[in-house]
């Protein structure tokens, strides 16, 4: 039988098949590709900038911290925070900042599905393939919220190229550049360890790939991976494994139920499916009605589905293993990783209609999504406190805080603010809107408890005392403000206050601020303590 050249040709790392664009085909496909990219990136920025007027609690906890520079808390490693604070300096502290470094975030991500596309399919494919990608839950609603997972993501899906271009070509660059983009996903959360055991097993079974074992290669993404995330390895054995330590007691606080273990894992798989729905209605005009396994495929091909589905089906395994063994609950967006080459995956496995006709039906079902995404968007911004009659975070009057607590303290001492602590969602929210952006004394379990320590290594009880700062509590909504210290009054003020800031001056005033809703919701109301500075 005579062997099809496409079956022996060398994969450089570069293999290209081009499609049926007319004239200058790679530039035609490029530019699709980063004009729709960009624009449905510059609209999820504006978005939330024009519609939600404050953060959701994992964008202000990042914004606290990366204030401080630290290398990690002991929840997660710091390079989120690091950088949305270098994006916040570059914007110089705009609004949009945590916006636009979720969707630069998102760019990359895309951008690695199209490379490594555009190398296994025809271009049309592999533009539709990225593009059905597009309206994922992750990429659109949820990405407005900036934390851990939006880098991990980044990082997890040039991870996944490189190392296939690794695999394939077996060239230096690629096995250092995976090293290095590896070392950065363990740096946005420790799950990046889910991608290497899936990479593992992938050139453990493989029968070519097994070969690389003999080369340097493999170990030298390993050594470069832990040169980069050292200093983070540093840190947890210099802080007594802090966050091995909280870990551990989030398990010790779960109580299991039997149901649970098979209940679970199932409700993870069903959330993981019901975000992929979208794409693949996208991709049915290409796929159509019954799906047909492709028949003659080159061998660039098939190890690319071969290589996609291990690095997608590892580490869905794995969480439906360790969700029934615990039956812990498992948050979707732990998820939210594996999907980026879904839509190449299924390319790639099933026989796809390449005609123009068929790739403008697909392209026509990526924009009717869109539009789906930013209703449901839009109707959880601006009407869901019309419906619950409760307000939600991003509704926070986190300017007036921030205004009001300049107020306070301008109007009693002359050197800036130094520290606020107490509760930290409303410390965080008034630091990140205050004009010096003091830095936060935060706590994340019982404040009152004298025996916890805050989450932050960059200060202690000790320094907020010595250079003074402000406290802030929540209050019920039907708190009113009092001259004399009654019994309601201070049955009103926290344990926390005395126990761990003695020299703190409880003030009369109590803050009550509106949401920024027009929905009928109560109030914020707020308690406020002086600390004054030792040097005023």
């Amino acid at each position: 039988m005579k062997q099809n050249p496409a079956d022996t040709q060398e994969f450089d790392g570069s293999r290209h098949i081009p499609g049926d664009f007319p004239v200058r085909s790679s530039w035609s496909a490029s530019y699709r590709f980063w004009f729709v990219a960009v624009f449905f990136a510059a609209v999820w920025v504006a978005l939330p900038t024009l519609f939600q007027p404050a953060y959701r609690p994992d964008v202000i906890e990042l914004q606290l911290v990366g204030r401080e520079w630290v290398l990690a808390t002991r929840k997660h490693p710091m390079l989120p925070a690091w950088l949305l604070e270098s994006v916040n300096l570059l914007t110089h502290r705009a609004f949009a900042a945590p916006f636009v470094a979720s969707q630069l975030c998102m760019l990359l991500s895309l951008w690695s599905v199209w490379t490594l596309g555009r190398k296994l399919l025809s271009e049309r494919l592999a533009l539709i393939g990225t593009f059905a990608m597009l309206p994922y839950w992750f990429f659109t609603v949820e990405s407005v919220k900036f934390n851990q997972n939006i880098p991990l993501i980044a990082f997890w899906s040039w991870t996944v190229l490189l190392i296939f271009q690794a695999f394939q070509a077996n060239r230096l660059r690629f096995w250092v550049g995976a090293g290095l983009t590896l070392g950065l996903a363990f740096h946005s959360k420790y799950s990046a360890v889910f991608l290497v055991l899936a990479l593992l097993s992938c050139m453990t079974f493989h029968r070519k790939w097994r070969n690389h074992w003999k080369s340097p290669g493999p170990y030298l993404t390993a050594l470069v991976a832990f040169l980069v995330f050292l200093p983070h390895l540093i840190w947890i054995c210099q802080d007594n494994f802090t966050s091995l330590v909280y870990a551990a007691q989030s398990e010790q606080d779960f109580k299991p139920r039997l149901l649970s273990h098979f209940m679970q894992p199932l409700k993870f798989l069903f959330c993981e499916a019901g975000y992929l729905v979208l794409s693949l209605l996208i991709l049915l005009p290409i796929l159509g009605r019954r799906w047909k396994r492709k028949q003659h495929r080159d061998t660039a091909t098939k190890d690319g589905e071969y290589y996609l589905s291990f690095c997608i089906g590892v580490p869905l395994l794995l969480h439906l293993l360790i969700s029934g063994m615990t039956s812990k609950p498992l948050n979707p967006e732990y998820g939210a990783a594996f999907w980026p080459f879904f839509g190449i995956t299924l390319l790639l496995r099933f026989q796809a209609d390449d005609r123009p006709a068929s790739f403008f039906r697909s392209f026509h079902g990526v924009l009717l999504a869109e539009m789906l995404m930013i209703c449901v968007f839009l109707v959880q911004s601006i009407t869901s406190p019309y419906l619950t009659e409760a307000p939600r975070r991003f509704h926070f009057p986190m300017q007036q805080l921030g205004a009001e607590c300049d107020r306070i303290w301008s109007s009693r001492f002359t050197v800036p603010c130094p520290t606020l602590s107490g509760d930290w969602w409303l410390v965080g929210n008034a630091a990140y809107s205050m004009q010096g952006r003091p830095s936060v004394h935060f706590y994340w379990h019982d404040i009152n408890d004298p025996q916890v320590k805050p989450t932050g290594t960059w200060s202690k009880d000790e320094d907020v005392n010595e250079q003074g700062g402000i406290l802030l509590w929540q209050l019920p909504h039907d708190a009113d403000a009092h001259d004399e210290p009654d019994e309601a009054a201070v049955a009103s003020v926290p344990e926390f206050v005395a126990l761990r800031f003695p020299h703190a001056e409880v003030l009369p005033e109590i803050l009550t601020l509106r949401y920024q809703t027009g929905a009928n919701v109560p109030p914020v109301k707020i308690g406020v303590a002086v600390i004054p500075p030792n040097d005023r």
